[in-house]
């Protein structure tokens, strides 16, 4: 028998027919709406702010460790433009558990889908954040959701997807260290550290299959 809770969407209200349900608008320097129509969001930006994260529309996902999840949307936007997407843990330090991604939008709906496995301890309040700061232009959302990876996309390459400006990840606050694993799990070597604060950083090129992690590093 199937276990289709593994297929679960992990986002709530991801297809946005419930309107706001589950989400959260924060304007933090600047300024924003998210009107859901036809089960896409829509944003209108007043006043950008200077960065990213000054504005952040939200939602809260449930993490495990050690778990494979897929996450995938559609977006557009009124004239090309950047949008940060983040899988975080919620708190001051912003330690990212998906591979932050900037992408690039068009004025055609695209979908946009990547892999990811959590490296750090279960995280019930994880925080699912789409920054559209710094940039006047608006845009639309639709079709969010995160799901439990299954067998078959263990196989798939979801790298053609992306578009070129991604694969980036924002530094946490701590010290951290930028780990490489093997599929199976084994840390195969330690890509780049630093002390924390350091801002957005590209991944490095990768020949072999694994999976990229950001960990913070303990005393």
């Amino acid at each position: 028998m199937k276990d289709t809770g593994r297929r679960h969407n992990l986002v709530e209200n991801g297809d946005f027919s419930k309107g706001l349900k589950g989400w959260r608008v924060e304007n933090w320097h600047g300024n924003f709406t998210a009107k859901a129509e036809s089960k896409e969001m829509n944003f209108e930006i007043q006043k950008p702010g200077k960065d990213s994260w000054s504005l952040q529309f939200c939602s809260d996902v449930s993490l495990k460790k050690d778990e494979a999840y897929i996450f995938a949307m559609k977006a557009k936007a009124d004239s090309p433009r950047t949008l940060n997407v983040n899988i975080k843990k919620n708190t001051e330090k912003y330690l990212p558990y998906a591979n932050g991604r900037i992408i690039d939008l068009s004025t055609d709906w695209q979908e946009y889908k990547w892999k990811f496995t959590m490296k750090e301890d279960d995280d019930a309040a994880a925080l699912l954040s789409f920054d559209m700061g710094g940039n006047a232009l608006g845009w639309s959302l639709k079709d969010v959701s995160l799901k439990i990876a299954t067998g078959d996309d263990f196989g798939r390459s979801y790298r053609g997807r992306i578009q070129k400006n991604s694969g980036y990840f924002n530094a946490p606050n701590e010290p951290w260290e930028l780990r490489f694993y093997s599929l199976d799990g084994k840390l195969r070597r330690t890509l780049d550290r630093g002390n924390g604060g350091e801002g957005m950083r590209a991944y490095p090129r990768i020949d072999k299959s694994g999976v990229i992690v950001v960990k913070e590093v303990k005393d």
